[in-house]
């Protein structure tokens, strides 16, 4: 099947949030499986030229944008060198837009920079479809807001429409939170965008309140996200962000697959940043492991102290409202140590700040962004806290899991999907979870892992099921090239029906 990705970034070029490895592992286990997949992002000023082995497709591409530019905008197509196994990448070049900007995102003309990410790919198609050896994919995948445009001109523009219609689109979301460049969310309602009038090319501000997000909700021959839980969630506020009511117009369309990982990256026998490499078969070396988290992170080294770890964004989706006067209670009362790993809001900064004062010898802190140290901690912690308010995948607990650390976890999203809460009685279980996002369902819960820790014939048996865990990117594909060819056949279905019709409305 020859399948093109479309998306705002990609590892190992751009690398902002787990969209990029999704896009980068889902497509590599794609083309290992022999299937033709194809990557198209722009090629973003932070993408050097020194390390891409690239070769030029397309120059001079002329992409229409009405009066959103000033001047005509002229791009380039470079594709780079197919290595073995790994999925060619295509780059929309353009200096104004792209190539002359220090960052991948955040800029207040973000919704121009991707209307002209999703032009540009179909004018590339445009001129594969002239050509007798063109290249025209079985599907497209697009993925979250920034594609949102693609979706919807691919079926209203008749530019695109009239000879590109056949191609069926599939388009991701991998969180809701994030529907354009705009708080499109809290627009007054009698002005919030319904996704039935063309895409405004006349006015960079009318644009922008223009949802993509929606648009790409509605005129896609399917819609998924990264979780079951999460697909069922989002049609109910507060999940689904204000956008519940068309979601449930569409869920006949759309579906959840949970994300994967790449268990070669991590990997707690091979992975070169932990300092005592070990399987299932020598799981006593993750004592030592221990030894040295606490030992970087200036805390007593006893390997029998219950040791937490939290690894990832400080801000409120991530639950540190609930998490932190749960620690300061709990170290009251119990002996354990806290390690808090993570970037973000000053406010839990200070906060975290503040707690390891308190708690000099049980509480440790890194408050910065850091790549490597993440595998330390789950090669050492007895416990990986996600106490996330609402959470689309929750790659965190994978990757936990993966190295023996425990994951601890509101029923939420992705973790309800890969986290099974331990039982006492059967002895089954991957984590501890809970229901009510609240302090003391976070509080007790803990207290209940940290029982659970002293009997240590349970624990090792609960690191050993988590280890155990299948959650391959190979797996994943399976579960996606089955929906592109239900997709596939839904389209062809809608075309042979509707021979004539450029595309009929949702709401008729």
């Amino acid at each position: 099947m020859k399948i093109l990705m479309v998306t705002a970034e990609a590892a190992p070029y751009a690398q902002v949030g787990g969209l990029s490895q999704v896009i980068y592992f889902l497509a590599k286990s794609l083309v290992k499986k022999g299937h033709d997949v194809r990557i198209f992002m722009p090629k973003y000023g932070i993408i050097q030229n020194s390390k891409l082995k690239t070769k030029p497709l397309v120059t001079g591409l002329n992409v229409p944008m009405g009066q959103l530019t000033i001047r005509p905008t002229i791009c380039n197509v470079r594709v780079s060198r197919k290595e073995s196994q790994e999925p060619p990448t295509y780059f929309l070049e353009n200096r104004e837009y792209y190539e002359l900007r220090a960052n991948v995102f955040a800029y207040k003309d973000d919704h121009i920079r991707f209307l002209l990410l999703s032009r540009g790919v179909l004018e590339w198609l445009l001129q594969e479809k002239s050509r007798s050896d063109g290249w025209i994919p079985d599907i497209i995948h697009c993925h979250d807001w920034h594609t949102g445009y693609l979706v919807e001109e691919i079926r209203k523009n008749p530019r695109y429409n009239s000879i590109l219609k056949k191609i069926p689109v599939l388009y991701t979301v991998h969180n809701f939170r994030y529907q354009g460049n705009a708080d499109l969310k809290h627009q007054e309602k009698e002005k919030k965008d319904r996704g039935l009038k063309r895409l405004n090319t006349t006015n960079p501000d009318k644009l922008l309140w223009q949802n993509p997000l929606l648009r790409g909700l509605i005129y896609a021959d399917w819609v998924n996200t990264v979780s079951e839980t999460y697909a069922k969630e989002v049609l109910q506020p507060p999940y689904g962000e204000g956008l519940e009511e068309t979601l449930n117009k569409v869920k006949g369309k759309f579906s959840g697959i949970l994300n994967g990982l790449d268990r070669q990256e991590f990997n707690p026998k091979i992975d070169p940043f932990i300092e005592y490499n070990y399987d299932l078969n020598s799981l006593k070396k993750r004592e030592l492991n221990k030894i040295v988290l606490q030992r970087m992170f200036h805390l007593p080294e006893k390997k029998e102290v219950f040791t937490a770890a939290f690894v990832g964004r400080l801000s409120k989706q991530k639950g540190l409202d609930l998490l932190i006067p749960v620690v300061e209670n709990f170290l009251n009362e119990f002996e354990a140590q806290f390690i808090f790993l993570g970037d973000g809001q000053s406010e839990y900064k200070n906060a975290l700040t503040n707690l390891r004062q308190k708690f000099s010898n049980q509480v440790g802190i890194h408050l910065r962004t850091d790549f490597k140290l993440p595998r330390k901690i789950f090669a050492g912690a007895d416990i990986i806290l996600v106490p996330s308010a609402f959470e689309p995948g929750g790659i965190v607990a994978l990757e936990a899991m993966s190295y023996g650390a425990i994951p601890l976890a509101h029923k939420t999203g992705g973790l309800a999907d890969s986290i099974e809460d331990f039982n006492l009685t059967s002895k089954r279980g991957t984590g501890f979870l809970f229901k009510k996002f609240s302090t003391w369902s976070l509080f007790a819960t803990l207290v209940r892992s940290k029982t659970l820790f002293g009997d240590k014939k349970i624990w090792l048996n609960l690191e050993r099921k988590a280890m155990q865990k299948d959650f391959s990117w190979d797996k994943v594909a399976m579960e996606y090239l089955s929906l592109y060819k239900r997709v596939k056949k839904q389209r062809n279905k809608f075309i042979k029906d509707n021979p004539h019709l450029v595309y009929k409305l949702m709401e008729k």
